[in-house]
C-alpha cells in the first residue's frame, strides 16, 4: 500500500493465488496487470481475479479465450471484457494489428498500429508494453501518446533477439521522429 504504482505479470503458475490477488487489488493505489495464458495454465488461468484494476493488457488470444468467443469482432470483444473484470483501462495487443485500448471512463476506444519492421523475437513484447503503457497511464499522460511509446518499445523488443539490445530513451525518440516525419 506505500507503493503507488504496482506491476503485476502473473503468468500462471500458482504464484499469486485468489486470495493473494485480492490482497494486490485491494491494497494498491494503482494496478496495472498481465494474465498470460501458456500450454501449462489453459483452462486454469484467467485474468478474471484481478478485477478492478486501473490498467489490464491482455493479447486478443488470451481475450478470446478468456470470453470463449472465436469470431466476435474485436472491439466489441474488448467491450464485453471490460464489463467482465471492470477495469479503468483495457488493453488489446493483436501482434502486427497493433492494439486498442478502452478507456472506461468515457468508453472511447484508442488503436495503434504496430510499428515492428521485422519481427525477430516476440518474447517479452506484452511485458515491454505492459511497463511503458503503465506508467503513462498512471502518470496521466495522453492515453493516444502513451500507446505510441509504449507500441515503439515493444517493437524495438521484438525487433532483437532476447535482450540483446538495451532500450534507451534516444532509441524512443528517434523511433518517433521517424514515424512522425
Amino acid at each position: 500500500k506505500e507503493q503507488d504504482l504496482v506491476i503485476v505479470s502473473d503468468y500462471g503458475h500458482g504464484f499469486i493465488s485468489d486470495k493473494v490477488a485480492k490482497v494486490i487489488i485491494n491494497k494498491s493505489k494503482f494496478l496495472s496487470v498481465n494474465a498470460q495464458l501458456n500450454a501449462a495454465n489453459v483452462g486454469f488461468h484467467t485474468i478474471s481475479k484481478y478485477k478492478k484494476a486501473d490498467l489490464v493488457i491482455i493479447n486478443e488470444t488470451e481475450m478470446r479465450h478468456e470470453m470463449r468467443d472465436k469470431s466476435e469482432k474485436t472491439t466489441n470483444l474488448i467491450k464485453k471484457l471490460a464489463l467482465k473484470i471492470n477495469p479503468k483501462f483495457l488493453t488489446v495487443t493483436s501482434g502486427n494489428q497493433g492494439s486498442i485500448t478502452l478507456i472506461k471512463k468515457n468508453k472511447k476506444i484508442i488503436h495503434c498500429p504496430a510499428f515492428a519492421f521485422k519481427v525477430s523475437d516476440k518474447i517479452g513484447a506484452g511485458d515491454t508494453m505492459l511497463a511503458y503503457l503503465s506508467l503513462a497511464v498512471f502518470k496521466k499522460i495522453n492515453t493516444k501518446i502513451g500507446m505510441f511509446i509504449s507500441s515503439l518499445a515493444a517493437a524495438f523488443n521484438v525487433e532483437n533477439a532476447a535482450n540483446s539490445k538495451i532500450l534507451k530513451k534516444i532509441d524512443i525518440i528517434k523511433s518517433a521522429e521517424a514515424y512522425l516525419k
